[in-house]
């Protein structure tokens, strides 16, 4: 056996100490290092094609083109995908007018998916020259002339001569019961002296409604005017003119 060479070092507390110290600064330095390069690997993802929208999938839209629905959205084939909002992409189709609802899915590689729900038409109008659509969410969509006819079984609105009170109809008639919708033949703005926004709605069966634009969302309601119960109950009458919560009837002439 070899002899054992006494070292004063070997339980020196001082020397103990400086070689603790001296393991827990190696420690530091390689977590340093180590946070160093994951740093520069995320920068670098961040930094390459990797880290962006690869695709994106528009499913569902035939107003608009792929390219005019991207000009609207917050985000493209440059954004970093796991960045990206869902809840305000759909925000921000919901904003245009003829989208009614959507979906947006993205999937680990960064393909972008969106599905769109358009908002569906109810009436149309012509002002001028110019042809509009009322859709079921409120709103004035502009329409090529060679959609027109597409449309041409829907309540025709006449009369009107400006694009703002034609958009306040549309608030009011999109909350019309389909029922009563589908009755109309054609919606006439009649404005009287004492009465600037009053309509004439023609329906299928030769009758007529007398209502405001205002009060076309809530006396137009079935709780307020159910058209069906006041048609089997006044066989006779053909004029039903809503004026305040009243309901003046005339004979069919």
């Amino acid at each position: 056996m070899g002899k054992y060479v006494y070292n004063e070092y070997d339980e020196n507390p001082v020397f103990r100490t400086y070689k603790q110290r001296k393991k827990r600064k190696l420690k530091k330095k390689v977590k340093i290092i180590g946070f160093v390069i994951v740093l520069l690997m995320i920068i670098g993802f961040l930094c390459s094609s990797y880290s962006r929208i690869q695709s994106i999938q528009i499913v569902g839209s035939e107003k608009m083109t792929d390219e005019q629905i991207l000009e609207h959205l917050s985000v493209n084939q440059s954004s970093v995908y796991f960045l990206v909002n869902k809840t305000r992409i759909v925000e921000e189709l919901k904003a245009l007018d003829h989208i009614q609802n959507a979906t947006v899915q993205m999937n680990w590689k960064g393909d972008l998916k969106i599905n769109i729900e358009e908002a569906i038409p109810i009436a149309y109008a012509q002002i001028n020259q110019t042809y509009y659509e009322i859709n079921d969410i409120g709103k004035v969509v502009t329409v090529k002339q060679k959609e027109v006819e597409t449309l041409r079984g829907l309540p025709f609105v006449q009369n009107f001569h400006s694009v703002d009170l034609l958009k306040q109809f549309a608030e009011g008639f999109y909350k019309v019961p389909s029922l009563i919708q589908n009755e109309i033949s054609d919606i006439i703005l009649e404005p009287q002296n004492a009465d600037p926004t009053r309509l004439k709605c023609l329906m299928k069966e030769e009758k007529k409604i007398y209502v405001r634009i205002e009060d076309l969302a809530t006396r137009l309601d079935d709780s307020q005017f159910n058209y069906e119960a006041f048609k089997a109950a006044s066989q006779d009458k053909c004029t039903f003119s809503i004026e305040g919560n009243y309901v003046y009837m005339e004979p069919c002439e």
